[in-house]
């Protein structure tokens, strides 16, 4: 998750608490320098996948995955450094008071009246992530723009003390960025999960029928060759097709996405709703379609 949703607002002897939001606040060239960061790991991630998927099983003995791999691997993380690099240097918090936002950033502190604000505009092209711009009314857009995964409590806590705000703001826009927020709730554990332990299911069945056809039973290649060619023809096996998994969740999300934005331009209340739809229906493709495809192919 990109950033936190609001923190509740409960009172405190008698007064309301101003809601404070966790954000990252991009100032334009930070924030065109993150979408740049997440394009190019999302692009080298999608080239590693398919070369891995398409020039590791060449006809050798042992098979092992093109030496480029692992370069690429290695820019992967090092993008991944400098985008947490950038996302730990903008963060905020932004809090609403009835007649002004004030948002914390780094030892800056900025104070500014709800009235001189003339308008607010969700990002049409959320990256690095969901946020929204402020327009003033000098005809300038504010410095910082807020970055938050759910901009809509956002919207609505500024819409309490200026409903001419809550009004500027893009109706499908927010109902697609807040649907996004709160149906899909990633952890690092379900990431491991998917690409990490999942794939050892069909990478595991693969290994073993190689070992049966080639080394003529489950532990032929260990017995043969010792325990270090074995370990790594597991491993090319589990590399392959955690590359063929990322390829097929790619190749998924972005119809998903598609839907996801359609259902939320045409009717925003229903967004969590066509969102929900679209993960289950995601979750179903890769744990039991990936496998009942893959069974099909070779076992019947």
């Amino acid at each position: 998750m990109h950033a936190a949703d609001a923190s509740a607002a409960p009172s405190v002897e008698g007064r309301a608490v101003a809601p404070s939001f966790q954000v990252h606040a991009y100032a334009p060239v930070p924030r065109i320098l993150g979408a740049v960061l997440q394009v190019l790991i999302v692009a080298d991630l999608l080239y590693l996948s398919q070369l891995i998927v398409f020039d590791t099983f060449t006809g050798a003995l042992n098979p092992t995955p093109p030496a480029l791999s692992g370069w690429l691997a290695l820019l992967a993380l090092v993008l991944f450094g400098f985008l947490q690099l950038l996302r730990w240097f903008s963060a905020a918090t932004f809090s609403v008071e009835p007649e002004r936002f004030v948002l914390d950033r780094r030892g800056d502190r900025f104070e500014i009246p709800l009235s001189s604000v003339a308008s607010l505009q969700i990002w049409r092209v959320p990256l690095p992530g969901a946020g929204l711009s402020l327009r003033m009314k000098s005809g300038r857009t504010f410095q910082y723009s807020p970055q938050v995964s759910d901009p809509l409590p956002l919207l609505e806590a500024l819409g309490r003390h200026n409903p001419e705000l809550s009004a500027t703001a893009h109706p499908s826009l927010a109902a697609f960025a807040h649907a996004r927020a709160v149906i899909v709730r990633r952890r690092w554990y379900h990431l491991a999960f998917k690409f990490v332990l999942f794939p050892l299911l069909p990478a595991g069945v693969m290994f073993r029928a190689n070992q049966y056809i080639t080394y003529g039973g489950a532990f032929g290649q260990y017995q043969m060759y010792g325990l270090g060619p074995y370990l790594q023809s597991l491993g090319t096996y589990w590399t392959v097709f955690t590359a063929v998994l990322v390829l097929l969740a790619a190749l998924w999300r972005v119809p998903s996405e598609l839907i996801a934005f359609i259902g939320a331009w045409l009717s925003p209340p229903r967004a969590r709703g066509v969102r929900r739809f679209v993960e289950v229906a995601n979750a179903v493709l890769y744990y039991v379609g990936f496998p009942a495809l893959m069974a099909a192919r070779f076992f019947l």
